[in-house]
């Protein structure tokens, strides 16, 4: 199941009321689409795809990715935003971001970073895995959504973006309870997490050290959701929609 969040589930900010049809924010967890505001959409299996082109079909203007991500670079530390100038959804697939979405969401965001992110499928659990992808690609980090996202867009020739916060650094090895599947509606699975750590409680300190990490991704996704605004800085919300602009050519090193 996919789901939109609601006005009522949505995070307030002083910016005006979210508009569904202007920018939709792919996320995938539950906690990312309550930042993200009421135009918000949790990928769950098969069926984001068809709601995803569904709202742009009825509307929607722009899609973004947005929410935590796996550092690739090691230089990369928890709370980093970074604005991808293109995405990497698969061997020799890669989709431009939107420049001017870009571009103003670097303006809003002072000191975030520009560079490729990966779209992956599913995380990547050491750092010589980590290492090599980033050495190999130039992507500096990695989510779930954004190969989904940047598709979609091309095929409907809409702008994207991605805004993505650090969660993980490279170097961080991930425990077995923190590689669990998210349940429904971006949510972890409690009970499974808990008896992870309870078969293998040499987890612990690892997931403890990953628990302060994410604390510091959200405060980090909150305040960059807090500079955005209602329409996560979205620069086409009057007139005709152009032919998506291609993404910078100079990426400014993170």
């Amino acid at each position: 199941m996919t789901l939109f969040v609601n006005a009522n589930e949505a995070e307030e900010d002083q910016t005006g009321t979210p508009d569904l049809k202007a920018v939709i924010a792919v996320v995938g967890l539950a906690i990312e689409a309550r930042i993200a505001g009421m135009a918000a959409m949790i990928v769950d299996g098969d069926w984001t795809g068809f709601h995803l082109r569904d709202a742009i079909r009825k509307g929607a203007r722009g899609i973004i990715s947005f929410g935590v991500c796996g550092g690739l670079d090691p230089k990369l530390r928890p709370g980093k935003v970074v604005i991808a100038s293109s995405v990497l959804a698969g061997k020799d697939e890669a989709y431009p971001s939107d420049l001017l979405w870009a571009e103003e969401l670097l303006r809003m965001i002072p000191g975030a970073g520009y560079s490729p992110i990966a779209g992956v499928h599913s995380p990547m659990t050491s750092f010589e895995e980590r290492q090599d992808f980033h050495a190999t690609t130039g992507a500096v980090a990695a989510d779930m959504e954004s190969q989904i996202v940047a598709r979609i867009a091309a095929e409907f020739r809409i702008p994207f973006a991605a805004c993505r916060v650090v969660l993980n650094p490279a170097h961080r090895i991930l425990p077995r309870a923190a590689l669990i599947k998210i349940g429904p509606a971006g949510k972890p699975r409690l009970r499974k997490i808990g008896g992870s750590v309870v078969k293998d409680p040499r987890q612990l300190p690892r997931l403890s050290r990953l628990a302060v990490d994410a604390v510091i991704a959200v405060r980090a996704l909150r305040r960059a959701k807090q500079r955005l605004g209602t329409h996560l800085g979205f620069p086409h919300l009057h007139g005709p929609l152009t032919t998506p602009t291609a993404a910078l050519q100079t990426i400014t090193p993170v």
